[in-house]
């Protein structure tokens, strides 16, 4: 059996008026060791150094705050797709880009709570509000991307909605592979970089505005 203390050696320091923080992070940091059905509210409390009690204070059972650490995904994903917009501004080709390969590098290294945040649960009646709405703002950034995109006559579709979901399922698509098909082993960041550069460039090469050579 794992011992839970050794999951947490470098957990932070819990300060007063930060609990949902520190038992969020420590879930995460659990989360990734052993997968969401082997994370305990007993051993998070061990992990963040509070009393077993401390978590009610925050979250009705394991379940809640299971949907709070794929909210706080779902804040990170889309506050790096945000970035790849500001990093290129006019230039929807590299946000494109820049977000699809920080997406699958984000995911590859937070297997468990990739597998979290789309385990289904985002499909349930029951699911918690504020997730809902990271997930939705993590989805507008993508789709102001390809809507300005469509603006400025860059890209090429029937629909916005139609062009994120290619685009989505594609690079995700390509996460899953890499986490659990066995068919895609890269050794490192910098071959999912290039396995992501190379998706990408096929998405752009579909999805672009094709200009036609007039001639003289």
């Amino acid at each position: 059996m794992v011992n839970p203390k050794s999951q947490c050696r470098l957990r932070r320091p819990y300060h007063h008026g930060d609990l949902h923080r520190s038992l969020v992070d420590a879930a995460e940091r659990l989360l990734e060791d052993r997968g969401a059905a082997g994370v305990s509210l007993r051993e998070v409390c061990q992990c963040a150094g509070v009393s077993h009690a401390a978590p009610y204070r925050h979250f009705r059972d394991k379940a809640a705050l299971m949907e709070a650490v794929a909210q706080a995904g779902f804040d990170q994903l889309g506050d790096m797709i945000a970035a790849a917009r500001e990093g290129h501004p006019g230039d929807p080709v590299k946000q494109l880009r820049d977000a699809g390969v920080a997406y699958v590098l984000w995911a590859t290294e937070n297997p468990e709570r990739t597998r979290l945040m789309f385990s289904g649960m985002m499909k349930s009646e029951h699911i918690d509000a504020e997730l809902h709405a990271s997930a939705e703002a993590a989805y507008e950034q993508i789709y102001r991307i390809i809507d300005d995109g469509r603006s400025c006559a860059v890209f090429a579709g029937s629909t916005t909605d139609e062009i994120v979901l290619t685009c989505w399922a594609a690079v995700h698509g390509l996460t899953m592979l890499i986490l659990g098909s066995g068919k895609l082993s890269p050794a490192g960041d910098r071959e999912i970089r290039g396995l992501a550069n190379s998706v990408c460039d096929t998405i752009l090469s579909g999805i672009q505005v094709k200009v036609r050579d007039t001639g003289t």
